[in-house]
This record gives structure tokens, sequence and C-alpha cells, in this order.
């Protein structure tokens, strides 16, 4: 089996992310795809934080009508800060015999060597991305080769669905319509639950 595990704080999760997991799933003929939202993200402040359930909540609202995605809670079950190395070995025990696949942002693939036991890591997964603006794919490349040679890195070329998390979150302080840069079950959420509003 083709499997695909795509993590990250998903604060909130957006158009951006729907689009890299659809044509992730496409370009990979993945089997499933698995979403790991992170409980305790080792790279990042924890301020200006959705919840863990209402990360998890909107995610399932987001992937609700895709079959080959499961979001998984296994970050959230740990008491540590989450590493995506034990995360994928964990996995692999419950997939024996599949080919891993790791998708990340152009952000974090342009951090991994910070990664914790990125070296490790490598040899456990193919490590996929793709630019998330345009005319960036050349730095992508240029990090792959020079940092990752002996690695499996997988840089996929289609257009970006250009939104992040923090936009959304500064639009929504600012009382500014997030129409178009989240699925409408997600804005639904945001909205009831009156997240990320000071």
């Amino acid at each position: 089996m083709n499997i695909g595990v795509f993590g990250g704080a998903f604060n909130p999760v957006h158009n951006g992310h729907i689009n890299l997991a659809n044509q992730f799933i496409s370009l990979l003929a993945l089997d499933e795809l698995i979403v790991v939202p992170t409980a305790i993200p080792p790279h990042r402040e924890c301020t200006d934080f959705a919840p863990v359930k209402a990360r998890f909540d909107m995610l399932n609202a987001a992937f609700a009508e895709n079959e080959k995605v499961t979001v998984s809670d296994i970050e959230f079950k740990r008491n540590t800060k989450s590493y995506t190395y034990d995360t994928v070995l964990e996995l692999k025990r419950s997939y024996p015999d599949s080919q891993f696949y790791l998708i990340v942002g152009q952000d974090q693939f342009l951090k991994f060597k910070e990664w914790y036991n990125y070296s490790s890591l490598l040899k456990e997964v193919v490590l996929c991305t793709a630019a998330r603006e345009r005319g960036s794919r050349d730095a992508l490349y240029a990090f792959a080769h020079e940092n990752l040679q002996s690695a499996r890195v997988f840089i996929a070329d289609f257009e970006p669905v250009i939104v992040s998390s923090s936009e959304i979150r500064d639009k929504i302080k600012k009382n500014i319509d997030i129409s178009g840069l989240v699925p409408e079950s997600v804005l639904d959420y945001i909205n009831e639950k009156r997240l990320y509003r000071e």
C-alpha cells in the first residue's frame, strides 16, 4: 500500500492544505492519506492555538467527503512534544510492508534539517513537498540538492493555492471575511465556536 502522512498544526486547516492533500493523493496514487494534527509542535511557539479538539474537528469537517483521508489523533495521545519520527514509526507498525510518503509544506521542508532525528526519518519515508508561492520552486530544489542528496525526495509541480493559517487568523481578528480561504464547514465551525477572536 501507498500511505501518505500529512502533519501540521492546521490552525486552522485551509484550502491550501486541502489542495496539497488532494494533489498528492492523485500524484502518488495513495491508498490512504493520514492527516496528523500536531498536539505540541516542537518548532513553534504555542500561542494563538485553537484547542486540540477544535483543530481535530475542523480537519474531520474539511475532509468528511474524502474516503481516502483519515484524520488521526495519534499525537494527541502523547504527553510530550510531537516528533514526526516517532509518529511515522508508530504508524509503520500498523501498516507493515507499505511505502510511506511524508508530505510537508514548503516552510517545513526548508527547515527539515532542524527536525528531530531527520536523517533517520528520511530512511523511513519519501519526503514530499510543493511550492507554496509562485517562483519558490527553485529554492526547494536547491535545498534538496544541497542538504538531502542521499534522501528520497519528491517535489511536486502544481499550481499552489496561496493562503496561510496565520493570514486567516489575522483576518478573523480584524473581522475580515475568510470565505473562500477555508471549506464552508470549517468556516461554520470557526464562527460557531468563535475561534481566533480576541
